[in-house]
C-alpha cells in the first residue's frame, strides 16, 4: 500500500516539473499579445512587421520541433528537456535586453526552438512515463500548464502595461525557465526509451519506481520488450500500410487545432479587443486576462472528463462550441456599430476558448503521443508537432493581412467553416483511446484495424 502511494505521488511529481515546459510555451506564445501594443510604437512597425516579429518565435519552433524526433530518439527524452530548459533561458534573455526589432525577432526565433522542441518531448514523456488509466489526466497537465502560461503572460503584461515595459514583460519568463531547468535534473528517463536503446534493466528499476506494485513493472516491461520490432525509425515505414491511416490523422489533429481560430485568439486578442470598443491598452489586456482564466478553468474541467468521457465526445461537443461562438463573433463585427459589439465579441471569446480548452487544446497533443508504435513515435510526433507549428505560423503571419482583406467578420466565419470541417473528420478518422495502453493502440496497429477501431478499452 506504501509503494502504492509513493509511486502515484512520484508520477504526479515528475509530470508536473515535465508540464514547466507547457508554462514556458504558454507565457512565450502569450507574452506577445501585451508586449505587441508597445513594440509596435518604440519600433515603428509596419503591418508586415507585425506579422513577422509575432511568428518570428513559430518559425524556430518550427525548426526545433523538426530536429527534436531525432534528438530524442539518440539523447532520450529526458537529457532533450534538460536542453530545451536551458535553450529557454538564453532566448528570454535576448528577447528582454533586445535593442532593435531584429535582434528582439532572433530572440524569439531562439525561445522558439525551445518551444517547438518542448511541445514535442514533454507529451512524449508524459505518455511514456503515465499509467494507462490516467494518461489522458497526466498528458493534459502539460496543455493545463500551457494555458496557465498564458494567463501568466497576461498578468505580467497588465502589470508592467501602464509604463509600456515590454522588456520587463518578456524578462519575467526567466523564473521559470530556472525553474524548469533545476527540476528537470532529478528526472528520470523513460522507461520506453531505455528498452528501445536495449537498457531493459535500468527501464526495470524506472518502472518499478512509478507503479504501485512489482508485478505490475514487470508486465508493463513484458509488453514494453514485445512491442518492439526489428525495424529501424524512417520515413518510409511511417508511409507503410498500417501506419500511414495514423500518421495522416496526426496531420489532419494538427492541422485542425490551428486553422479554427485559436492563434486570433492567443496572439491577436488585445488588438481585436480594442477594435471591437475596448479602447485603452490596459482595458484591452484586462479583458484578454480573463479570457485567459476561462482558459485555465475549462481546461481543469476537462482534465478528470477526458479519461472518463473520452477523446471523441469532448472533441465534438468542442467544435461544436466553437462553431457557434465564432458565428456570433462574425455576426458581431459585420454590424460594428451595434453598442453590444465588445460585450458579443467578449462573451463568445470566452466561449471560444472554453469549448477550445476542452477539445482541440488539449487532445491534439494528447491523440498524437498515443497512437505511433514505438519504434516511429519520435519520428511521427516530430513531423506532426512541425506541421502544426508550420500553420501556427502560417495563420499568425497572415492574420493581420487577412483582416485588412475580408474584415474581422470574414475572417471568423473562415475559421467556423474549419470548425465544421474538423467535426466531420473527428467523426470519420478519430480513434478513441480511453484507458487502452500504448501497446495495445500499437497492436491494433500492426493487425491492421480501421483508425475507429484502434482504441480497446481495458477491461
Amino acid at each position: 500500500m506504501r509503494q502504492k502511494v509513493h509511486s502515484r505521488y512520484l508520477i504526479y511529481f515528475i509530470s508536473a516539473f515535465a508540464a514547466i515546459t507547457g508554462l514556458l510555451f504558454g507565457y512565450d506564445t502569450g507574452v506577445i499579445s501585451g508586449a505587441l501594443l508597445f513594440i509596435r510604437q518604440d519600433f515603428h512597425l509596419s503591418s508586415a512587421m507585425v506579422g513577422v516579429t509575432v511568428s518570428s518565435v513559430l518559425l524556430g519552433a518550427l525548426l526545433g520541433s523538426a530536429m527534436s524526433g531525432k534528438m530524442t530518439d539518440k539523447m532520450g527524452r529526458h537529457k532533450s528537456l534538460v536542453i530545451v530548459s536551458f535553450v529557454f533561458i538564453i532566448g528570454t534573455l535576448i528577447t528582454a535586453i533586445a535593442a532593435s526589432n531584429q535582434q528582439l525577432i532572433i530572440g524569439r526565433i531562439i525561445l522558439g526552438m525551445a518551444i517547438g522542441t518542448g511541445s514535442f518531448v514533454a507529451p512524449l514523456y508524459l505518455a511514456e512515463m503515465a499509467p494507462p488509466k490516467a494518461r489522458g489526466f497526466l498528458v493534459t497537465l502539460n496543455q493545463l500548464a500551457i494555458t496557465l502560461g498564458i494567463v501568466a503572460a497576461y498578468v505580467v503584461d497588465y502589470v508592467f502595461s501602464g509604463q509600456g515595459e515590454w522588456r520587463w514583460m518578456f524578462g519575467c519568463g526567466v523564473v521559470p525557465a530556472l525553474l524548469l531547468f533545476i527540476g528537470t535534473v532529478f528526472l528520470p528517463e523513460s522507461p520506453r526509451w531505455l528498452v528501445l536503446k536495449g537498457f531493459s534493466a535500468e527501464a526495470a528499476a524506472v518502472l518499478e519506481t512509478i507503479r504501485p506494485t512489482a508485478a505490475e513493472a514487470n508486465q508493463e516491461l513484458l509488453d514494453i520488450q514485445q512491442s518492439i520490432t526489428e525495424k529501424k525509425p524512417s520515413w518510409r515505414l511511417l508511409f507503410s500500410k498500417a501506419i500511414r491511416p495514423v500518421f495522416y490523422m496526426s496531420l489532419g489533429l494538427s492541422f485542425f487545432q490551428q486553422v479554427t481560430g485559436i492563434n486570433a485568439v492567443i496572439y491577436y486578442a488585445p488588438t481585436i479587443l480594442q477594435q471591437a470598443g475596448f479602447g485603452k491598452a490596459t482595458t484591452a489586456i484586462l479583458a484578454t486576462l480573463a479570457i485567459g482564466i476561462f482558459n485555465v478553468v475549462f481546461t481543469v474541467i476537462a482534465l478528470p472528463l477526458i479519461d472518463c468521457w473520452g477523446r471523441r465526445p469532448l472533441l465534438f461537443m468542442g467544435l461544436t462550441g466553437m462553431f457557434f461562438s465564432l458565428i456570433a463573433q462574425s455576426i458581431a463585427f459585420y454590424f460594428p456599430h451595434l453598442e453590444c459589439l465588445r460585450w458579443v465579441t467578449m462573451g463568445s471569446m470566452i466561449i471560444y476558448i472554453a469549448c477550445f480548452a476542452m477539445s482541440l487544446g488539449p487532445m491534439m497533443w494528447l491523440l498524437i503521443s498515443e497512437i505511433f508504435p514505438l519504434e516511429v513515435r519520435g519520428l511521427g510526433i516530430s513531423i506532426a508537432v512541425s506541421v502544426c507549428w508550420a500553420f501556427n505560423m502560417l495563420v499568425a503571419l497572415t492574420l493581420m493581412s487577412l483582416i485588412d482583406f475580408c474584415g474581422v467578420s470574414g475572417l471568423f466565419l473562415l475559421y467556423a467553416a474549419f470548425c465544421l470541417l474538423g467535426i466531420v473528420c473527428v467523426y470519420y478518422f478519430v480513434p478513441e483511446t480511453k484507458g487502452c495502453s500504448l501497446e495495445q493502440i500499437e497492436n491494433n496497429i500492426h493487425a491492421g484495424k480501421q483508425l475507429r477501431e484502434l482504441g480497446v478499452s481495458l477491461k
